[in-house]
């Protein structure tokens, strides 16, 4: 063999996933975690399997195999490991209690143990056959456990095992120029970090410290042992570390010896199979909304019913078909899809003078609508290959069969084309596209349209959804930029605070939100204010206690000045009719002293209406005396405050009287009522309750429905912390300023104390140090401040 196949990649078993097993050669694999399904009928050609160690998923199918190839084996299945492992496998599965003790039972047709054990030194070179030979490394695991060294004539593969942090391995690879490739264990997430050590495995993160000790870049790097539950989480974090999604080991897969690449196992199926195939990949295209993945789906299934090597997918947009997918299997190419944007130039339907473009198969299949089959594209008459034969001839590659198939949508309307090239037999020799492949893939062809133009329509639904949102944020921001400020610093730190407890290994280890989900929690924060769109202006960005649609002070400032002017003609009036000095002298004294108690009081109200300082009781009396006070000058009755204005210079804190507060507040009810009333799709059903409830508390003072406890969702107490926090920092309000972050965590600390905030949010909100990180990235340098409060106490 020329390469080895992976019969079993994960690190459990599920609908479609099986546990750890490589085929070396014909008879020999390394670990039992899939033989009988992978191999089937040829199971039993297999005579000996090495154990990297003793765990289940790697032994499982070793007793399943000497059980059903027992009546027609001639030779005996030779069970290979190092000592702890053989010694397990005859306790503790081999042992008449949990299945039959194989080596004392002979062989039908042989005098020969049905199983024979074989214990293995670490780093002895084995030699299997076919040229292969076996060398276990140690790994570092919770049990004695190691990875192999594969080498053949034209290389060498490294499987690591199990294994948590292994210098060796590194030191292995540095050492050894013939290792092509690795294939390393990666079972846990990061945010399962703890557990991953515990257990003697890897994280991506772990393998991103790992491999700051691999000094050679030209070594291909494989992924296997994941999880089935984690594996989304995981290969988005392999891809942050820049481990790539096709790195990611699949049942099936092969790796070369020579040079360490991936060749996806060629697939075939009979009539039969091939229409029971279509009829599974149309449930599948029909549930996947994901365009990108939908796509790669497509030009996948599409090779592997024609058993084709290469295929290609083009959209029609503007008259060009663009580039969506290409793949190449025997080149390791896959380019579009979930693995980047395909940067070629798209091709034109129609050439510069408006003519058809006919020279070219892919634009003649979508203007003619038809299906295009050559045999051999070098020999093809009518068209124009010569960028194919560039590409031949910069990797080395023979295009020869080539098949072409119109995508039509619902409305028989051309939407795209599908490519494929170089048909294989069973030989693995070229060969054209028959009468099958075609209508069979036709079929495909229509499933896949019609799939295309419903992810299309999801995804832009998904795009006017997100595009309305915008709208009314938009809508709030001309109405009151200061809400729309608020909003947009508010989401920002839902989002953030929502991927930390993603990624948290603590507090919050068993809290996952799926992509959706986080689009969900992203949607409700946007949202959660759009209550204030009914709010009118002057009470949500009242800035002092006397504005309505203006800012009263300069009122009263003018009535103050109007007294002032009527006591001085007062003063000149009765200084002509007064001659004596004193009576002149006690007269302007007088005037001085009512012009000094109406500055007094006009900076009294001044500094009330500002709603920056809190207002003592006693200031209060001073507003009423000042309300009630009625000035006499010359006949004429002047006032300074009325009624109105009085009662909203006593608000004792902040700009708003208890009306305007419960307008405010009403804002919540209404958000909720809008949200109720919107038809949102299942996957964003919980908008409206996250949305709405980020006003309730946990101990059911909160409002707008005084909700408690569990009945408030762990998402809307997310929102109510990043609510509050934005609140207090925020710097630009009209009405107030920004607390400095010290005071903000303090207040915040209390607030969940007293259980009007969820307790263990606040608290990883400090731990996890996010505070800063908003506080760094949206805060005034002089708001950064120290936080001493002890959130341990919480």
């Amino acid at each position: 063999m020329d390469t080895i196949k992976i019969l079993g990649s994960h690190g459990g078993r599920s609908k479609n996933s099986f546990t750890t097993s490589i085929m070396v050669t014909q008879n020999s694999v390394i670990d039992a975690g899939n033989i009988m399904q992978a191999l089937g009928e040829n199971a039993k050609y297999i005579n000996k399997i090495f154990f990297s160690h003793s765990h289940l998923d790697h032994i499982v199918d070793s007793a399943f195999l000497i059980d059903n190839s027992f009546a027609s084996r001639v030779e005996p299945l030779h069970l290979c490991g190092l000592p702890q492992t053989i010694k397990a496998l005859k306790e503790h599965i081999f042992n008449y209690e949990v299945w039959p003790d194989f080596s004392e039972i002979y062989l039908i047709n042989s005098q020969a143990p049905a199983i024979i054990y074989v214990e293995l030194e670490l780093s002895k070179r084995y030699e299997i056959e076919d040229g292969i030979f076996l060398t276990p490394i140690e790994a570092n695991h919770t049990v004695e456990c190691c990875g192999y060294l594969i080498e053949s004539k034209d290389g060498a593969i490294l499987f690591s095992g199990d294994t948590f942090k292994n210098p060796k391995l590194w030191d292995l690879i540095n050492n050894n120029d013939a290792i092509k490739a690795l294939v390393i264990d990666i079972s846990f997430p990061n945010k399962l970090a703890k557990i991953a050590e515990l257990s003697k495995h890897l994280t991506p993160q772990f393998l991103s410290q790992e491999l700051e000790l691999l000094k050679r870049k030209d070594i291909e790097i494989y992924v296997n042992h994941l999880k089935p539950f984690y594996d989304k989480e995981i290969i988005t974090e392999l891809d942050e570390i820049g481990i790539s999604k096709d790195r990611v080991l699949k049942d099936g897969e092969e790796i070369y010896f020579k040079n360490g690449l991936i060749k996806i196992a060629s697939l075939r199926y009979t009539t039969e199979q091939k229409i029971q195939k279509l009829n599974k990949i149309g449930t599948a295209l029909s549930a996947e909304t994901n365009i990108d993945t939908l796509l790669e789906i497509i030009v996948t299934e599409a090779k592997a019913l024609a058993n084709a090597d290469a295929g290609t997918l083009y959209i029609l947009e503007d008259k060009h078909l663009h580039f969506k997918v290409a793949q190449t299997d025997s080149l390791n190419i896959k380019m579009g899809g979930t693995s980047g944007v395909i940067t070629w130039p798209p091709l034109p339907l129609y050439l510069e003078d408006g003519s058809p473009n006919k020279k070219m198969v892919a634009a003649t299949c979508a203007l003619d609508d038809i299906v295009i089959n050559i045999p051999d594209v070098y020999e093809a008459v009518g068209f124009s290959f010569d960028g194919t034969r560039e590409f031949d001839k910069g990797t080395g590659y023979r295009s020869k069969s080539m098949l072409v198939i119109p995508l039509k949508n619902h409305e028989f309307e051309i939407i795209g084309v599908l490519q494929l090239l170089n048909k294989h037999d069973n030989s693995n020799e070229i060969i054209a596209f028959d009468k099958e492949d075609e209508d069979l893939t036709l079929s495909l062809a229509s499933q896949a349209a019609i799939a295309i133009t419903n992810a299309t329509l999801i995804q832009g639904l998904e795009t006017l959804l997100e595009a309305f949102l915008q709208s009314i944020i938009f809508a709030i921001g001309k109405k009151s930029p200061y809400t729309a400020g608020h909003i947009e610093r508010m989401v920002k730190l839902t989002v953030m605070i929502a991927e930390a407890i993603n990624k948290d290994n603590g507090v919050f280890s068993t809290k996952n939100f799926s992509a959706q989900e986080m689009k969900q929690i992203n949607f409700a924060a946007l949202m959660h204010d759009i209550g204030k769109l009914a709010t009118p202006e002057q009470v949500v960005d009242k800035s002092t206690k006397l504005e309505t649609i203006f800012d009263r002070i300069e009122v009263v400032k003018g009535r103050i000045e109007l007294i002032k002017k009527a006591l001085e003609i007062e003063l000149l009036n009765k200084k002509i009719m007064q001659n004596d000095k004193n009576s002149l002298e006690e007269l302007a004294h007088v005037f001085k002293e009512k012009v000094d108690l109406l500055d007094s009081y006009f900076e009294a109200i001044q500094r009330s209406n500002k709603g920056t300082e809190f207002i003592t009781n006693e200031q209060i009396e001073l507003i009423q005396n000042i309300a009630n006070q009625n000035w006499e000058i010359d006949g004429k009755s002047y006032f300074i405050i009325n009624e109105n204005e009085a009662y909203n210079l006593s608000v004792q804190k902040g700009t708003l009287t208890t009306q305007e507060r419960n307008i405010i507040n009403e804002h919540a009810k209404t958000s909720l009522d809008i949200l109720n009333k919107l038809p949102f799709p299942k996957k964003y059903k919980q908008i409206p309750q996250i949305s709405g409830n980020h006003h309730e508390k946990i101990n059911g003072k909160g409002y707008p429905q005084g909700l408690r406890g569990d009945e408030i969702s762990f998402e809307a107490r997310i929102l109510a912390v990043a609510d509050v926090f934005e609140a207090l920092t925020a710097s630009d309000r009209p009405y107030k300023k920004g607390n400095p972050l010290s005071s903000a965590m303090k207040i915040l600390y209390f607030m969940a104390k007293d259980d009007d905030l969820d307790k263990e949010i606040v608290k990883f909100f400090y731990n996890s140090g996010i505070y800063l990180e908003y506080a760094k990235k949206l805060l005034p340098l002089e708001s950064i401040d120290e936080v001493t409060t002890d959130f341990s106490s919480l």
